[in-house]
């Protein structure tokens, strides 16, 4: 073998250990997608924008609306549509370019990294504008939809969260900045025509004729003449309930629909004559939070963060009805695994029973939609044990995974927070009291065999040999009680830690504590009277929770998502890798060859 060829075998070897040693944590799945933002219809599909990605639903039959498929893409706040491509925002990631042309297998055409965070999008032509927050509004040429590219970026006063187009102008929501209209006929070089100031805080726009509507947060709707955009000007206005968060107006010009944050649903205005705006009908929403909304033949669309695709018909606008509704849960802030299933709830999203056999295609099996607010899973043979705000202690049966049977239940003092099973006993962490210990000997019969009131806030737990180990947020401590004997917990010793304790994992001699904003800290517990921090480790983000797998730690660090840590040698824990999730990592454990996270706006899984 010669020189050249042994120096390229050489080459590549280490080329191949590199990419190996860089090789980490990666998507793999996700399922439960929460947080409806907009939507825009093509056809017989409704094409919704998540904070996960694209959702396509079949909404032919409203009364029976079907999953049609899902895209992950990191992000999802706007859409807008051209042909047979959907243009969606993604917030810090930039503009996503998808071919829908096949609604079931909707597929990644190009994603344009942007400056800002982009929340808004309209196409016109050959352009895409972007709202895109303090970095002000993109313009980018998607003439090549594969290869779209950044033009030029209009600086605004304020953070711009949405836009809206009308023959050669762009109308941007501003923030406190108000309206402002910008000439679009070149869109290499936009420039300023016109900026109205409004009362409140700009956050979304739609345009009429003359006329641009802003919904102005808690100034309700502002309704500004644009016949000369130029010198824009302030007509007519009309109070939020309480909070308006966007607008959508009919074609003849006649009606106004604003959707309302904190409960607050949708206003009909009759904006006939736009200086007397007037209220036409209420839409009675349940008390929802009423985000994005989209008028399309007779039918207005709300989407909700909190509970899904909400659909009316507005033949008579003065007496609005339901036509149909697709429900998605609230929040994912637990799961747990057993075999080929997954558990999983958070608030107001029940409790949900899924096939994991496919991380890529994690399929429902069941919902009982009575777990109102879900803080915990433990599995034990057949049966499910879930700690729940409104109700601290459920059992289900599960031998039917399809048909979760519900048991008995227990009212325990305080707030029930996390659940461990070992053995013949659950050991359940519990806000304002401290640590119940269950009998579970008979699953379908809990009975409580002791507890011990400590107060504060008590998130997590672990057991080992006999003691368990108390995360205790509010005074910032690792607490170790003795619970040999079940009946008469003992505190046995304690150490405070600098930052708050939220999560805590055991293993062999150490704990490992999930400490706020001080990350990670190792603690030696091998004096259970003398717990010692011996080591730590700084991490992005808040963190949470944490979960072992052989010589790492992983842990959920709220908005910075899960960050992984060598802890080889305990004293010196180093960070590793870290992947950043859509919404809040709250919550991480690890089964097999995947990293399960409780994501706020999902359940994600990640392969390790």
């Amino acid at each position: 073998m010669n020189k050249i060829k042994k120096i390229i075998i050489g080459t590549l070897v280490f080329l191949s250990l590199s990419v190996v040693a860089r090789a980490g944590m990666e998507y793999a799945g996700s399922t439960l997608w929460t947080r409806i933002n907009h939507l825009k219809i093509l056809g017989t599909h409704a094409y919704c924008t998540f904070a996960n990605g694209l959702v396509v639903l079949d909404v032919s039959d409203k009364k029976n609306i079907k999953f049609t498929a899902q895209l992950y893409l990191g992000g999802g706040s706007d859409i807008d549509i051209k042909d047979a491509l959907a243009f969606i925002t993604t917030a810090d990631k930039g503009l996503a370019v998808v071919d829908i042309s096949d609604p079931k297998k909707p597929a990644l055409k190009a994603m344009l990294t942007l400056p800002g965070t982009c929340s808004a999008v309209a196409v016109a032509g050959n352009t895409a504008f972007v709202a895109a927050g303090a970095a002000g509004l993109h313009s980018i040429d998607i003439h090549d939809p594969a290869a779209p590219k950044l033009l030029a970026t209009f600086a605004t006063e304020d953070s711009v969260s949405a836009v809206a187009l009308k023959g050669d102008d762009a109308y941007v929501a501003a923030g406190e900045a108000g309206l402002a209209i910008i000439n679009i006929k070149n869109p290499r070089s936009p420039v300023l025509t016109g900026k109205c100031d409004t009362p409140g805080n700009a956050l979304a726009v739609a345009v009429q004729g003359n006329h641009a509507f802003v919904a102005d947060d808690t100034s309700g709707l502002q309704i500004i003449d644009v016949g000369k955009p130029s010198s824009p000007s302030p007509i007519g206005a009309y109070p939020a309930n309480p909070s308006s968060r966007s607008v959508t107006v009919s074609s003849d010009g006649k009606y106004a629909f604003v959707s309302n944050r904190y409960e607050g649903g949708v206003q009909i205005l009759d904006v006939s004559d736009p200086r007397k705006p007037v209220p036409a009908g209420p839409i009675d929403t349940g008390g929802s939070e009423a985000w994005g909304i989209l008028l399309k033949d007779n039918y207005v669309y709300m989407t909700d963060e909190f509970f899904g695709l909400m659909i009316f018909d507005i033949v008579n606008p003065a007496e609005a009805k339901p036509a149909g509704e697709y429900f998605t849960p609230a929040s994912i802030t637990c799961a747990a695994a057993y075999k080929n299933i997954l558990y999983a709830g958070g608030d107001y999203s029940g409790f949900n029973v899924i096939d994991k056999s496919d991380p890529a295609a994690l399929g429902s099996v069941a919902m009982y939609e009575r777990i109102r607010r879900a803080h915990s899973f433990a599995v034990k043979g057949n049966f499910v044990f879930i700690s729940d705000r409104f109700q601290d202690f459920w059992v289900f049966d599960l031998a039917d995974a399809a048909a979760p049977k519900p048991g008995k239940s227990l009212d325990l003092p305080g707030s029930s927070r996390k659940i461990i099973v070992q053995g013949e006993y659950a050991y359940v962490s519990a806000d304002n009291y401290g640590l119940h210990i269950v009998n579970i000997s008979d699953p379908a019969n809990p009975v409580l065999a002791g507890s011990v009131q400590i107060g504060g806030y008590v998130y997590d737990l672990d057991i080992k040999d006999g003691f368990v180990y108390l995360a205790k947020s509010d005074t910032g401590k690792l607490m170790v009680f003795d619970v040999h004997d079940p009946k008469a917990p003992l505190l046995a010793g304690e150490v405070k830690t600098p930052g708050e304790a939220y999560g805590v994992a055991v293993r062999g001699d150490y704990a490992y504590v999930a400490d706020g904003d001080k990350g990670l800290q190792v603690i030696d517990i091998r004096k259970h009277s003398a717990p010692l921090i011996v080591g730590s480790c700084a991490t992005p983000g808040f963190a949470l929770d944490a979960a072992l797998d052989e010589g790492y730690v992983y842990v959920a660090a709220e908005k910075q998502g899960i960050i992984k840590i060598n802890i080889a040698d305990p004293a010196r824990p180093r960070l590793v890798d870290s992947l950043d999730t859509p919404g809040d990592a709250v919550e991480v454990f690890v089964d097999g060859n995947y990293i399960y996270v409780a994501d706020t706006y999902s359940l994600i899984v990640l392969k390790k």
